[in-house]
């Protein structure tokens, strides 16, 4: 493989959109691509795909949210350019500016900030050893904002490391106090996480304004293209979504990891060229619930994650599924019905970049039905820890849960990485930071949901 010089951006750019006599839509850059003594070579643009035509997705649709990004309503702005023609010259300490500019010079762009090179061991076709400790699953967390209390975060990304991920990318919009910081640079020290600056200030205004819940199509897409060649497998999601693996089952595995759904995957790209996996989100109804005296007390030593073992025994529509007749007997799960979320193949190189979707590679299903696997909840599911569409319909009182606890066995790696890890200086900075949180917090739950409350079913006797 070679350098190619591309841009992530998000926004209209010049181009012509042609159908050919089948109706079959491509895309011409109007603009092209300049970068030191390498003048107007040509450029292409790659858009997100939709299940409506290029020109309804990139031009009509979302219009009433008066902003030129990529926002709700399905319109997808996101984009890459590639610079194919242009030759890298990795010999220069300083890189001359990368200049797009349109033949009537109306749109000039001229980009002179660094250029991001892959961090790590890419691995191409030629290699012919790989290193024994190689990373295998790198998690791309969609833009984070909101937080105040550093427990879920810490809690959050332990959780991760011990079901398997190797690494993590975030996307800070805005925790930016002491002990979201403090928090943040003990995972940085041990080279757990990446940190982005994805705020207001950073991003000249972009992240915070009226674009798709802090232009997660963007960071989704960035955290492609950094990991490429270098991860076998990333996986997408929020904060408020937590992976599961299988628990309390025979496999070869640790309880919880991730390991299986990464060998399903794998065997579905090898023999069927799926290049990634979805899989259901799970309300985690639970967290609605205001807990007893009693129950509080119970709970005094326990972790976030361990207050809420109860989920939806059932998905309901249309939140997390599409009722297709029956009263809802018969539904749909298929992506963004339920909520889906994904891991994509990002190790081989032959696989072309593709600006990221939420709930699938792409929002066009029927190509995603011939490259996705799906895979079975008992492999991999997220439990998404929240659920408005119950609170705001009144709905709350009427769920049926089910138990099901996250991996005690994990719950235990969590706590001990929390209370035993030492950074740099080796003092525990997650436990001081996560112990003055918890002294100091105002509620007891998740901070982003109001507790209610719920009739005596949703109650139940725990042990300390």
């Amino acid at each position: 493989g070679r350098d190619v010089i591309s841009v992530l951006g998000d926004g209209l750019v010049p181009i012509t959109i042609v159908k050919n006599a089948d109706g079959e839509e491509s895309i011409q850059a109007d603009f092209t691509c300049s970068y030191g003594d390498q003048h107007d070579t040509p450029a292409t643009v790659i858009l997100m795909k939709g299940d409506q035509s290029y020109n309804e997705h990139y031009y009509t649709r979302g219009e009433k949210y008066n902003t030129p990004f990529s926002t709700n309503g399905d319109r997808f702005r996101t984009l890459i350019i590639m610079c194919g023609k242009l030759q890298y010259d990795r010999g220069l300490s300083r890189h001359p500016p990368l200049t797009l500019k349109s033949p009537d010079g109306k749109f000039h762009l001229t980009i002179g900030s660094t250029f991001q090179r892959p961090v790590g061991q890419v691995i191409n076709a030629r290699t012919t050893e790989r290193n024994k400790n190689e990373k295998i699953l790198v998690q791309c967390l969609n833009p984070v904002y909101g937080l105040k209390d550093p427990r879920w975060i810490i809690e959050y990304l332990n959780y991760h490391r011990a079901i398997g991920v190797s690494h993590v990318h975030v996307y800070n919009v805005d925790l930016h106090s002491k002990e979201m910081q403090d928090a943040l640079q003990a995972f940085r020290e041990e080279d757990f996480i990446t940190r982005h600056d994805w705020s207001d200030k950073a991003s000249g205004g972009y992240t915070t304004r009226k674009t798709y819940e802090h232009a997660k199509w963007a960071a989704q897409t960035d955290c492609a293209l950094r990991t490429r060649g270098i991860y076998d497998f990333a996986l997408f999601s929020d904060i408020d979504e937590v992976a599961v693996g299988p628990s309390g089952s025979k496999t070869k595995y640790p309880d919880g990891h991730l390991a299986p759904a990464i060998d399903m995957c794998q065997e579905a790209w090898k023999n069927r060229k799926k290049v990634a996996c979805s899989f259901n989100s799970n309300t985690v109804s639970s967290i609605y619930t205001k807990l007893t005296e009693e129950e509080e007390l119970a709970m005094k030593d326990k972790l976030l994650l361990e207050r809420y073992n109860w989920i939806e025994a059932k998905p309901y529509c249309p939140a997390n599924c599409k009722c297709l007749g029956n009263n809802c007997s018969t539904m749909s799960r298929r992506f963004h019905s339920g909520r889906q979320k994904y891991i994509a193949n990002v190790r081989d190189l032959n696989i072309p970049p593709r600006p990221m979707w939420t709930h699938a590679l792409a929002r066009d299903y029927d190509e995603m039905d011939k490259i996705m696997e799906v895979l079975p909840d008992e492999v991999m599911q997220v439990r998404h820890y929240q659920g408005h569409w119950y609170q705001n319909n009144n709905l709350l009182d009427t769920v049926e849960e089910k138990e099901a606890p996250l991996s005690g066995v994990v719950m235990d790696q969590v706590r001990s990485s929390i209370m035993q890890t030492r950074d740099r200086r080796r003092v525990f900075t997650q436990k001081l930071v996560y112990t003055n949180a918890k002294d100091s917090a105002k509620s007891h739950g998740v901070e982003w949901i109001k507790t209610v409350e719920r009739d005596a079913q949703y109650h139940r006797k725990v042990t300390p």
